[in-house]
């Protein structure tokens, strides 16, 4: 059970540990709550953005500019006041103009336009892969012509200088080239082994930056040195961006590489600062197939300020910081874009329906261009917010149908509206209920039919701010499950482990002592006792009840259970061998949830195990001398058990060492076995013979015999 506590806005998404699947409980009424960051990005938002420490606000939202009814976007560029967009797999430009009228530029042999730059002259390149070619293009003026048709199988980046040349990144064979304005050589500023060169930037002081796969390298060209100057963790850097004190930002995805990267002289990443999709002050690696976002320092500091387990494919400066744009997997394709500062601090700044944001350019006034893909569309995002903004939660599973539908409770300020709707099926549909009627905030009783599943949504008025929503439900009690019951080894008792007691100040903290490495449940320990029988046992309850046991037993053969142990805690038993008499016993395991529920609804389950054998008598042993003689002396032994089966049967002759001996019919397998033991050639004298018997309950006795042996 988690305490609740009322806690400022400021420290609530630090104070509160929150999972959509594990719902609090407190006396039966359970809560599903959402105040975390990731608990808002595991559903669907639209007009809205969530801060790093979960704060939903209204925000712009996308309007379409045009659709290119294409499948695919790789690439944009933004000219004046009109946006090209170059697309795959069919090999085609798009122009969108300031009145969002959306009009086909150019169609290439091509599959896939990569790169496009332009000089600010007027001129535009598109560059195009596999096997491509770049083309130069005159804005305002139709057709395009060839203006370098390179060996290189990929161009995956390009950039303009200042004074017209054009710098293009290439990958088959990775390296980065330069082609003076007319086109009429080419320079190779940097080959390397390096499968591609992803990624270039052109820094203030003019020097040529490039990003590389697989080795995650980042060099910087000038003056006809290349140096190494960065040696990401990850596979892949996919963006290079400047920034204004100086810095770059640059953007790596893909696995996080084994051993050392590609370049001697690479400098190691410093502790990072950062936890999944935002900062939060531990180290940070790059996320497994996703992405990482790294800030280069002039000073040389290279820190890992952010992370995403999606893939992002755009990274574009924006006022103190950077946009990123990625896909969303875990949602149902939805494509986001978040605000990264250069201290790490992040937040959701906006949405797309499509499956991926595909590149993206910030225009005049904080106007900002955003192209997906998954299909194809243009969207422009002003810099004023919106009326309103919708968020939809993923859907709560109870696990069962509840019993009764508590209060939804929404922290916020500002215009707030929810809605619920419930089911029985996992994915809402036909067969739901239909959303119920807006309830503004702070909220009120869930007026949906009892289902087993819940969802809601939240409608923000624009300047309202909603910091966390709880929903309150009973949920319907089901039965404990005993899932073993079974019996140990005999001589095998468990003990229950002493834990020392906790730090009180970690248990009134509210906090898991499992953060702390304290275990409270821990295994108990095993030990030997003679003659012990030990039930174990293990139950589980879906609702987290607190699980309580009984023991009965019976004879085989009777009807009636009698008690043996009540209200027990611990998920093991153990029958000292005094504890019952001598005999084959069945036991009946029940186990309650009594302790976390009113009597009327608790509820019990029950088990009986296989019968055990219980023994404490000692098997008997009897010695009948049948023939003596200084030639040959035979003793008959009987061994006699009563419960249990016999384990083994030795001999020692006359205090020597002790022999394994079989019965006369050779097989171990009877409650009374007889054994023939023969001495030959003895000379006359007494002579002591023991046997000593081992039984299946570890119960160990012996007999001695005097042979007499006459002249």
């Amino acid at each position: 059970m988690l305490i609740q506590r009322h806690l400022t806005r400021g420290v609530l998404a630090l104070a509160l540990f929150c999972w959509w699947t594990l719902p609090l409980r407190a006396e039966g009424t359970a809560f599903w709550e959402c105040v975390r960051r990731e608990d808002y990005l595991a559903g669907r938002l639209s007009g809205l953005s969530v801060s790093d420490n979960g704060i939903l606000r209204v925000v712009p939202t996308p309007r379409l500019v045009g659709d290119t009814q294409q499948p695919f976007a790789l690439c944009s560029l933004l000219v004046g006041n009109e946006v090209y967009v170059g697309t795959g797999h069919d090999g085609k430009l798009f122009r969108a103009t300031a009145d969002g009228t959306l009009a086909l530029v150019a169609d290439f042999d091509e599959l896939d336009v990569t790169a496009l730059a332009t000089d600010g002259q007027g001129a535009i390149f598109a560059a195009t892969s596999p096997d491509g070619k770049i083309y130069q293009l005159t804005a305002g003026q139709p057709g395009f012509r060839v203006l370098y048709d390179p060996p290189e199988k990929y161009i995956w980046d390009m950039r303009c200088l200042p004074d017209g040349t054009l710098v293009y990144a290439t990958g088959g064979k990775g390296g980065v080239f330069s082609l003076p304005r007319g086109g009429l050589s080419v320079q190779a500023l940097w080959t390397t082994d390096e499968s591609n060169v992803t990624s270039l930037m052109v820094a203030r002081d003019g020097a040529v930056w490039a990003g590389t796969d697989p080795g995650g390298l980042v060099v910087r060209m000038a003056n006809g040195r290349v140096t190494a100057v960065f040696d990401a963790p990850s596979r892949e850097i996919r963006r290079l961006v400047p920034m204004p004190d100086g810095s770059i930002f640059a953007l790596g995805i893909g696995e996080a590489k084994t051993g050392g990267g590609g370049s001697a002289g690479s400098a190691p990443v410093e502790a990072a600062v950062g936890e999944g999709e935002g900062s939060g002050g531990t180290p940070l690696r790059p996320a497994s197939g996703g992405t990482t976002l790294y800030r280069l320092g002039e000073d040389g500091r290279q820190t890992a300020l952010w992370t995403s387990s999606d893939t992002a494919t755009v990274l574009l400066r924006w006022r103190d910081g950077v946009l990123v744009g990625l896909g969303s997997s875990s949602t149902g394709g939805q494509g986001r874009l978040f605000f990264v500062g250069p201290e790490g601090q992040s937040a959701l700044f906006g949405t797309v329906e499509e499956e991926r944001i595909a590149a993206a350019e910030a225009g005049a006034g904080e106007t900002l261009y955003v192209v997906t893909s998954g299909l194809a569309k243009l969207y422009r995002l002003s810099p004023t917010a919106q009326d309103e903004g919708v968020f939809t939660s993923v859907v709560q599973d109870a696990k069962a149908v509840v019993e009764a539908w508590g209060r939804i409770h929404i922290e916020s300020n500002g215009e707030v509206f929810v809605q619920t709707r419930t089911g029985n099926t996992q994915l809402p549909g036909a067969l739901w209920s239909d959303w119920s009627a807006e309830i503004p905030a702070p909220g009120g009783v869930v007026a949906s039919p009892r289902g087993r599943f819940l969802q809601w949504r939240l409608r923000l008025k624009k300047g309202a701010e909603v910091t966390a929503v709880r929903v309150a439900y009973l949920p319907r009690n089901l039965a404990p499950v005993i899932t073993s019951f079974s019996v140990l080894p005999v001589g095998v008792a468990l003990q229950e482990t002493v834990a020392p007691p906790p730090d009180p100040s970690v248990m009134s903290s509210g906090l898991d002592p499992v953060q702390f490495g304290i275990i409270a449940n821990q295994p108990p320990r095993k030990v030997f006792q003679r003659g012990a029988r030990t039930l174990q046992w293990q139950a589980e309850d879906k609702n987290g009840d607190t699980l309580t046991y009984r023991l009965a037993y019976r004879l085989r053969g009777q009807t009636n259970w009698k008690p043996l142990a009540e209200k027990l805690r611990n998920p093991f038993f153990v029958i000292s061998p005094e504890m019952l008499p001598d005999g084959i016993y069945e036991f009946q395991l029940e186990v309650s949830d009594a302790a976390s529920n009113p009597p009327a609804w608790a509820l019990a389950s029950s088990q009986v195990l296989s019968p055990v054998v219980i023994t404490n008598a000692l098997p008997k042993i009897t010695f009948s001398p049948s023939e003596v003689s200084t030639k040959e002396a035979k003793i008959r032994v009987e061994v006699v058990t009563a419960t249990s089966p016999l384990k083994s049967v030795e001999v020692s002759f006359d205090g020597r060492e002790w022999m394994l001996i079989y019965p006369d019919d050779l097989v171990l397998d009877s409650p009374r076995e007889v054994f023939t033991l023969v001495y030959r050639n003895l000379s006359p004298g007494e002579y002591l013979i023991a046997v000593r018997v081992l039984d299946a309950a570890l119960h160990t006795t012996g007999e001695k015999f005097i042979l007499v042996v006459k002249p």
